[in-house]
């Protein structure tokens, strides 16, 4: 059996732009994620130094809490940006399929390879959003908290002054 060429319609036309636009915006949105985690790190240092000097080079209990809320800050947004990048990917998933199936030919990946698991986007809100907090790409966050916390707590014990 002779294959013919693959040949684009419109829809098809249109639905490729759509995919390389949502393409540009997931991989804007991973970047500035990756971005907002050296922010933070940079953020948490520079806000906790000033503020040991602020306070003559005693240690007290805003510098904890500063070393707490300030990456939990950066968490949410980035858990946002997080969810808004599987939300993307679940478009573009449905888009892959819209083109595969107006076409015999195998497209995007010949092997099949999905864009992102259709259960990861159309999972129940409240999942994706759970998932988009506590992911892997957020233990930078997880480490920064509970060091703030152990050290806290070294303080409250009275172990470091």
């Amino acid at each position: 059996m002779e294959s013919k060429p693959y040949t684009r319609t419109l829809q098809d036309e249109l639905d490729w732009k759509l995919l390389d636009q949502l393409h540009g915006v997931v991989a804007q949105i991973s970047s500035f994620c990756f971005e907002i985690k050296k922010f933070c790190v940079t953020t948490v240092f520079v806000v906790l130094t000033l503020m040991v000097k602020f306070t003559s080079d005693k240690l007290d209990h805003s510098i904890f809490v500063a070393g707490l809320v300030i990456p939990l800050c950066f968490w949410f947004l980035d858990a946002t940006g997080y969810f808004y990048q599987v939300k993307l990917r679940g478009t573009m998933e449905s888009i892959r399929h819209r083109l595969a199936s107006r076409d015999v030919q195998p497209l995007v990946a010949a092997d099949g390879a999905q864009v992102i698991a259709p259960a990861r986007g159309s999972a129940p809100t409240h999942q994706r959003v759970v998932a988009a907090g506590l992911n892997h790409s957020m233990w930078l966050y997880v480490l920064l908290v509970a060091t703030d916390i152990f050290v806290w707590l070294l303080y409250l014990n009275g172990a470091i002054k």
